[in-house]
């Protein structure tokens, strides 16, 4: 068991949305335990919950630089209350990751989500997310540059992704039509591009597609990000 002043202290920038942030900080504290092997120890973490929806107002005026700066922001306040590392429970505000500022690491969720689907040895994925993450080529750029293809539902299956994403998986609602709805994408992109996996590119995602759901590999970026920051807390 490593003790407690060796291990690093993770700050969140949280809201991004709520129901993620929510969910990074059960999962988080559940690793933790199960990794120290007991329920009476708790790691160290801070979270700065922001304004998604402010932040969603500035990437539609495509306002890179005041979304960058508000994230830069949050991370250094993180950073002055004694976090070591910070991470974004959300993939959108990774459209700016490198233009963060922050005294500390930045771990991002698109590396890790990289790394995994290459030990997975997967070459095509089709990715679901709103539609600053399927638009943008950020998530992309990264597969590519990995050797992988990363393929997008069309525009109309976009924004009808991204509606239900912020109308609903955003505010905790999770709908049967719409599992369905969004399946039906994932088998389109099966079928047309023969896809070999699917990346859940927003946080909520997991909330309404389930591994049993698809006969795809499902890759949760969310889960291996938490994964990512559990072992960082005890590197």
């Amino acid at each position: 068991m490593k003790d407690r002043e060796q291990m690093q202290k993770v700050g969140i920038i949280g809201g991004l949305g709520p129901e993620a942030t929510m969910m990074y900080y059960r999962a988080i504290i559940s690793q933790f335990q199960q990794h120290q092997g007991n329920q009476t120890t708790l790691p160290e973490l801070m979270i700065n919950s922001v304004n998604m929806y402010q932040m969603f107002a500035w990437l539609e005026k495509e306002d890179y630089t005041a979304v960058a700066n508000y994230l830069s922001q949050a991370a250094q306040q993180l950073a002055a209350v004694g976090a070591d590392f910070v991470v974004m429970c959300g993939i959108t505000p990774h459209i700016v990751f490198e233009q963060i500022q922050q005294p500390v690491p930045l771990l991002s969720m698109v590396t890790a989500s990289c790394q995994h689907a290459q030990k997975l040895d997967l070459k095509k994925l089709g990715l679901l997310g709103t539609e600053f993450t399927m638009q943008h080529d950020f998530f992309k750029r990264a597969f590519r540059d990995a050797g992988i293809e990363v393929i997008t539902p069309n525009s109309q299956q976009q924004q009808f992704i991204h509606h239900k994403i912020v109308t609903e998986l955003e505010n905790g609602i999770v709908k049967p039509a719409t599992r369905q709805d969004f399946l039906a994408i994932i088998k389109q992109l099966q079928f047309e591009q023969q896809i070999d996996g699917v990346v859940l590119g927003c946080t909520e995602l997991p909330l309404l597609l389930k591994t049993t759901d698809v006969a795809l590999p499902l890759l949760d970026p969310a889960a291996i990000h938490i994964a990512a920051i559990v072992a960082q807390i005890f590197s």
